[in-house]
């Protein structure tokens, strides 16, 4: 795959077909909430390149304050399943709704230092869609949104193994820096086993936590 092209359906597919057995090794959920991202790739076809939606958080909020991350949360109890909670967190973050794209997929589980246990879900934009011009931040939780080049988020030249923050209850970490901004956790870790799914890397281990 080259990553300067556009990302199609049938790359996310086989992504995800390639991702099936690499996530966190299952564990009891007693200790963890249930929760999902949305990973949304949006092509922009006059460019002919493309790009994943990735948000930072505001910093006064009550956890991961002030990180980058995908649109998500944790599933409430009027959500029917995880993908309608990535899908309802979307919307309200970054005012994206789900007939704007298409949910292709989703990737095993993967467990966070804060308790969570997280559900990524990839998805693509309509042709039609414009989301630069759609896509409006939810003021009381989000700081700042960015169309991030998917070539420089997956490119392993990015990617960096190191400690995790020193109030972290994590082993290690991977960290990706993209415009001076530094991801990190689970956000780097679902990239990194993207990129891996792509072909571009091996795949990362998943002992973090």
């Amino acid at each position: 795959m080259t990553l300067i092209n556009l990302v199609t359906k049938n790359d996310l597919i086989e992504c995800i077909n390639n991702v099936r057995n690499a996530g966190d090794k299952a564990r009891s959920y007693s200790n963890y909430s249930e929760a999902s991202v949305m990973v949304l790739f949006t092509n922009n076809y006059s460019n002919k390149d493309s790009s994943i939606i990735i948000i930072k958080r505001k910093s006064n909020l009550r956890k991961h304050a002030g990180q980058i991350a995908f649109p998500g949360g944790r599933k409430e109890k009027f959500d029917k399943n995880l993908q309608e909670t990535a899908e309802r967190e979307t919307e309200e973050e970054v005012n994206i709704s789900k007939d704007k794209y298409q949910v292709i997929g989703h990737f095993p589980k993967f467990y966070t230092g804060t308790g969570y246990v997280v559900t990524p879900y990839l998805g693509i934009n309509n042709k039609e869609a414009e989301f630069q011009k759609k896509i409006k931040l939810n003021d009381d939780e989000v700081e700042k949104i960015f169309f991030a080049k998917t070539d420089l988020l997956l490119s392993p030249q990015y990617h960096i193994r190191d400690k995790p923050p020193i109030n972290s209850s994590m082993h290690m970490t991977w960290k990706i820096n993209y415009d001076n901004e530094n991801i990190w956790g689970l956000t780097a870790r679902v990239l990194v086993t993207i990129s891996a799914g792509f072909g571009l890397r091996e795949f990362p281990p998943c002992d973090d936590i």
